[in-house]
C-alpha cells in the first residue's frame, strides 16, 4: 500500500505507519483466536473424558454406596440409622428394637460381628433426634462382645432438617415413616 505524505492539509493527520500496525496485529488475533478455539476444544474433550469416568465410578459403587462408605485407608463404614426406639441396618433393612439390640443371634450382633471380622471395618451410626440412648446401647454392645479389642465406630448426627433435606423418593419407607412421626 502506498502512504502519500505530500503537503496537502485535506488530508487528516495520520501517522506514516499506524495503519501497517494494525495490519500487523491481524494475524496476531487470529493465532490467538485459533489457540483460544483449540484450548476450548482440548477442555471440552478433558470434561467429556472425566465425566464418562465419574459415571462409570458411580455406577460400579451405586449399589454398595447405599450402605458402604469407603475410607482413604482402604476399609469401611458400614451405615446403621438410629432412631429413638430402634435401629436399621441400611444393607439388610432389618431392625432391632431397643432393650433388645445386644440379644444373642439378632440382625445387629450378626451384622456386627460380620463387619468388625474384616480388618479396619466399623459401623456408622446415623444418630436422629432423639436416638442418643439406643446408640449407646448399640454402642456397649459392641464393647461387650470384644472386651478386650479396640473397637472403631463413627457417627453422624442428623436432625429432621436434615432428613427432610434429602429427596423424599429416594429414602426407604421407615426414614419416612420416621420423619412424619416426628413434624
Amino acid at each position: 500500500m502506498f502512504i502519500d505524505s505530500g503537503s496537502n492539509s485535506d488530508a487528516p493527520n495520520v501517522r506514516p505507519g499506524s495503519e501497517q500496525q494494525g495490519e500487523n496485529s491481524a494475524p496476531m488475533m487470529a493465532v490467538f483466536g485459533g489457540m483460544f478455539a483449540l484450548m476450548l476444544v482440548f477442555l471440552l474433550v478433558v470434561n467429556v473424558v472425566s465425566q464418562a469416568a465419574v459415571r462409570e465410578r458411580l455406577k460400579e459403587a451405586t449399589e454398595e454406596g447405599t450402605f458402604r462408605i469407603e475410607r482413604e485407608d482402604g476399609s469401611s463404614g458400614y451405615s446403621i440409622i438410629v432412631f429413638p426406639e430402634s435401629l436399621r441396618i441400611v444393607e439388610t433393612a432389618e431392625g432391632v428394637d431397643r432393650g433388645s439390640i445386644c440379644d444373642i443371634g439378632n440382625a445387629y450382633r450378626n451384622y456386627a460381628e460380620r463387619v468388625y471380622n474384616q480388618q479396619g471395618d466399623q459401623l456408622l451410626f446415623f444418630i436422629t433426634e432423639g436416638s442418643v440412648p439406643t446408640m449407646a446401647e448399640a454402642r456397649n454392645c459392641l464393647r461387650s462382645m470384644w472386651p478386650d479389642r479396640t473397637i472403631s465406630i463413627g457417627w453422624v448426627i442428623t436432625d429432621n432438617e436434615f432428613l427432610k433435606s434429602v429427596m423424599l423418593d429416594e429414602i426407604p419407607e421407615y426414614i419416612k415413616e420416621h420423619v412424619d412421626d416426628t413434624l
